[in-house]
């Protein structure tokens, strides 16, 4: 007799196989009938956890959401506001390698669906991304570490940009890179922008 699991371990086990798809297949192929397919059960037994496509996608960018922002809280281990932005780009670029590109590509790839709500959740995850790298570049203005004409918010989305590009370029590369590697020459490239 087969034990039915419980919701919250289904509903990751559901986020791991839409994360392998997207690595393997790319986003426009996570369906019903997909999931259905890799975890060995009916449609219907995916339609008891999700309603729809809206539904499996939310979940996924929460999923993200936690797993990103974790990480850049976990990064901040310093009182150095510079540090912690250091710290930031090397567990990004460590989780990119470990995770494929589940991540970012997720985000970008959900983009393109025209639905509203999720792309008002997208915006939302990277708006709240964006502030926090925006207050560390705001605190280390006010500690005289950067430049005070740089403008924290492009500074920022200039951050998460280096990021974004760098996982697309080494997503076709099938993530052949060393972070610490990377990390140090995107570092370079973005302290020197910010004047250190």
């Amino acid at each position: 007799m087969q034990v039915r699991k419980s919701t919250k371990i289904r509903r990751q086990q559901i986020v791991d196989i839409i994360r392998a798809i997207i690595s393997s297949k790319g986003i426009e192929h996570v369906t019903i009938s997909e999931i259905a397919e890799e975890m060995g059960t009916t449609k219907g037994a995916i339609y008891r956890h999700f309603k729809s496509k809206r539904d499996i996608l939310s979940l996924l960018i929460d999923n993200v959401e936690e797993t990103l922002m974790d990480t850049v809280d976990n990064a901040m281990t310093d009182e150095n506001p510079i540090q912690n932005l250091n710290n930031i780009l090397l567990a990004q670029l460590t989780l990119a390698k470990n995770r494929r590109k589940t991540s970012f590509i997720v985000i970008m790839g959900a983009m393109q669906f025209s639905d509203p709500i999720i792309r008002k959740k997208i915006l939302e995850l990277i708006q709240k991304y964006l502030r926090k790298i925006e207050k560390l570049l705001l605190s280390g203005v006010k500690l005289g570490l950067i430049k005070k004409d740089i403008n924290p918010r492009i500074s920022a989305m200039v951050f998460m940009g280096l990021i974004q590009s760098t996982v697309t370029v080494w997503s076709y590369k099938d993530f052949n890179f060393v972070p610490k590697k990377m990390h140090k020459q995107l570092w370079d490239i973005y302290q020197h922008g910010l004047g250190l």
